[in-house]
């Protein structure tokens, strides 16, 4: 079983590299794959201590790299990568997570007050930088039962959805144009090259009504490795959708948890909400191991 998927404390997750390895071995996963968000520092973390001492597994490098098609936000994944190369490449391109949040907290607010969002009016003034916008929004937003008309009952009891559905949707109020402080993805795709690495495109259903549209652009304008075929939140027949598209156009197939400790309720490492149960076959065809 493996799962090539998985945030640490160096991005967004709340689990050190050695708790991830330590649940790891617990769930007896064969092979794993840290992916955080712009950076490979628990790729250097591991170079200083004794892996196997906590997990007897296999480890292969990853990255998730935030970027932009359609001039909708997206994620793709990095697989194979020469970690410290991509670091180095890494440099200057990104924000740091904290001067993005602000920004797109202010953005959000000025749309906000332009559609007639009901939001406290210590909105900015109240924020902490260490929150995601999307959460520090829903968190405010469903402050005020007014604002219930302005999205679905999934997005109102869900900041991911309604980071997903609405934040990320051009055609939303809730939209927030990231497209000048995000590489585009011509060039996150070169950074993966760059770095001697794999390029997959993960948990694509998560892209809800853009997600066809997204797929569709992205297979007939950029040439790929992979999909994330395997993850938390898709069915069965999502799955064997990818499964069988990957088929039909050669592609390489990868699956994740995409855990974040405590703050991916209900996703556990290996097994996502229950429903995971990946076969380390599909890496042995692509994966070079790292450790």
């Amino acid at each position: 079983m493996i799962d090539l998927h998985i945030h640490s404390t160096y991005s967004d997750g709340t689990d050190s590299v050695i708790d991830i390895l330590k649940k790891a071995q617990t769930k007896k996963l064969s092979y794993i794959s840290i992916t955080d968000h712009n950076t490979c520092s628990a790729y250097k973390e591991l170079e200083d201590i004794d892996i196997k001492k906590y997990y007897s597994g296999k480890i292969i490098s990853g990255i998730e790299l935030n970027t932009t098609v359609l001039g909708i936000p997206i994620e793709v994944l990095g697989y194979n990568i020469d970690t410290k190369l991509m670091q180095k490449n890494l440099n200057g391109v990104y924000l740091t997570p904290k001067e993005r949040n602000s920004l797109e907290v202010e953005r959000l607010y000025q749309k906000c007050l332009q559609s007639g969002v009901k939001l406290n009016e210590n909105f900015l003034n109240d924020y902490s930088q260490d929150k995601y916008a999307s959460e520090y929004l829903h968190e405010r937003l469903t402050e005020n039962q007014e604002n219930k008309k302005l999205v679905d009952d999934d997005a109102w009891n869900d900041s991911l959805v309604l980071y997903r559905k609405y934040m990320s949707d051009p055609n939303s109020i809730f939209f927030v144009d990231t497209n000048d402080v995000l590489p585009s993805l011509k060039s996150t795709i070169e950074l993966v090259r760059k770095s001697k690495g794999k390029l997959f495109l993960p948990h694509i259903f998560e892209y809800k009504h853009n997600a066809k549209k997204i797929l569709n652009h992205i297979l007939e304008n950029y040439q790929i490795d992979g999909i994330e075929c395997y993850y938390s939140t898709f069915t069965k027949l999502q799955t064997q959708e990818l499964l069988d598209l990957c088929k039909k156009r050669q592609l390489l197939v990868s699956g994740g948890s995409d855990y974040h400790g405590l703050n991916s309720p209900g996703i556990e490492i290996g097994i996502g909400k229950g429903n995971l149960c990946i076969d380390d076959l599909i890496v042995k065809k692509w994966a070079r191991i790292l450790y």
